[in-house]
């Protein structure tokens, strides 16, 4: 049997927020933030603690290897610039629209909806109130879940999506594990039930 590999940690945050608007897109600007065990687990200089404590260090300004992924899957040329900040697992995608026409907030929520509303790892995340009005990695490490939210700025015809997860889960072993499940006709959602080790 043969074996396929999952999008990398990025480039499953960028594609999974990008798939249900693409039709919209004129251009894509995406900043995403990472966790050091993204990294690797060789030590290195920009991974040891003192180094990496308090910084938001842009790594791959431009360039970005995950970019070719995000092309296969969506078609889209993303511009992409990646930051290595202070948490060790976890990453949160910024992804700002450039929109082709202009469109009002329900039917971004329409195609969102129509998109993941039968995903078991995919939830819509936008409050007006509380702490956690947006997606956010802190409460999703442990779990295989990618939390998507979005803002319409409707001044400047810009959508900004905004996508989290756990890279060592959604962005790896979890997706690989959902899709050995896929592959052997067991249930989806087999070892992956756990909600996160933050409580909310």
């Amino acid at each position: 049997m043969g074996c396929a590999a999952a999008p990398g940690c990025i480039a499953s945050s960028i594609i999974l927020a990008l798939h249900p608007v693409k039709e919209l897109v004129r251009s894509v600007v995406a900043d995403a933030k990472i966790g050091s065990s993204a990294a690797g687990n060789a030590p290195s200089d920009s991974s040891h603690h003192p180094e990496r404590c308090g910084v938001i260090r842009p790594y791959a300004p431009a360039g970005h290897r995950h970019q070719a992924e995000i092309l296969q899957e969506t078609g889209i040329d993303v511009m992409l610039s990646a930051h290595a900040v202070e948490m060790v697992r976890g990453i949160s995608s910024t992804i700002h629209i450039d929109l082709k026409k202009e469109v009002k907030e329900k039917e971004i929520w329409s195609l969102l909806r129509n998109a993941y509303n039968d995903e078991p790892f995919i939830r819509i995340v936008k409050s007006k109130k509380g702490v956690f009005r947006f997606p956010e990695p802190k409460i999703l490490a442990g779990s295989n879940l990618c939390d998507i939210g979005f803002e319409l700025d409707e001044a400047h015809n810009r959508l900004i999506l905004f996508s989290s997860l756990d890279n060592l889960m959604k962005g790896a072993a979890g997706s690989a594990v959902q899709c050995m499940n896929l592959i052997f006709r067991v249930e989806e959602t087999k070892g992956l039930e756990f909600p996160g080790l933050h409580p909310i």
